[in-house]
């Protein structure tokens, strides 16, 4: 594989444009800690890495010294709060999303509804497109079906580039449609996040068959910490699964114990690990082409 190196000068150049993707077909080794512009996590198949843009928090209040918030972005030392910079200052309008996210409303083709101002109630949309990231996330249902917002899962995963060296738990859930727990089960009826993922890939979702599992941070970039119950632009997730008690499982192994995984609650937009045994719901994301 050829290699290939940057100075810290162009290199910095280079992540100045920070409103696209950096990809590249080389291999690179980076020797210094990034800026904190640049907390997105980076996501690799083979030599192909990608930075991720991320979204801002949807805080649009502030906090007053010594008690207290305020519904506007006023108070002391107001310039140095959230609500003072970001897109949930520059960009805080309802046009494709409150405080400053950004979606686009996909059919069932992948493609952008040409009304998007509908409701989910007249014209149901099977996924969301993130203008600021880039990811295309898979909308939950509320029918029973493959996608319904209610089915729970292990966290499992047999690829040893991204499983942490622990595959999970295969078997032990037991609640997501098509499930199949008699003697004729096979590994592609179970209840995990693997035989989803795949299970959504086969249906080809939204025109697309390259679903996966969310990492914690494309994740957590759907969390509006400025809402709770739930802590996600419902407008574009007209669905969303983890209102009160389930939590949502990410693609990340925890570093901390070869049995746990990552996890966001949607209620309140807390991020944490859990077992693999433990049962989750799934929000799968792929790649904008």
């Amino acid at each position: 594989m050829k290699k290939k190196c940057f100075t810290a000068l162009t290199l910095a150049s280079l992540l100045v444009v920070g409103s696209g993707f950096f990809r590249s077909a080389y291999s690179y080794k980076l020797l210094f800690m990034m800026p904190p512009i640049l907390a997105g996590e980076q996501q690799g198949t083979g030599n192909v890495i990608d930075w991720l843009p991320l979204n801002d928090t949807g805080i649009t209040w502030g906090g007053e010294y010594p008690t207290g918030n305020n519904s506007g972005c006023t108070g002391v030392a107001i310039d140095a709060q959230d609500c003072s910079s970001g897109r949930d200052a520059t960009h805080n309008n309802d046009s494709d999303g409150d405080a400053g996210f950004s979606y686009t409303k996909l059919d069932s083709k992948g493609d952008p509804l040409s009304d998007q101002s509908v409701t989910y109630a007249s014209t149901p949309w099977a996924c969301v497109q993130d203008n600021v990231t880039g990811l295309i996330w898979e909308v939950k249902t509320d029918d029973g079906g493959l996608h319904d917002k209610d089915d729970t899962f292990t966290w499992y995963n047999t690829n040893p580039a991204t499983n942490g060296d622990a595959n999970g738990t295969e078997n032990e859930g037991t609640n997501c449609f098509g499930y199949d727990n008699n003697t004729a089960a096979t590994s592609a009826t179970y209840c995990n996040t693997q035989a989803y993922m795949n299970r959504v890939n086969k249906a080809g979702w939204c025109g697309a068959s390259d679903w996966r599992m969310p990492t914690i941070k494309e994740l957590e970039s759907l969390v509006h910490y400025g809402r709770t119950f739930p802590a996600i632009e419902s407008n574009y997730f007209p669905n969303p699964v983890n209102t009160v008690n389930w939590s949502v499982w990410s693609g990340s192994p925890s570093a901390g114990s070869e049995s746990t995984a990552w996890y966001v609650l949607f209620s309140n937009g807390f991020s944490d690990t859990q077992s693999s045994t433990e049962n989750a719901t799934i929000h799968l994301v792929r790649y904008r082409q």
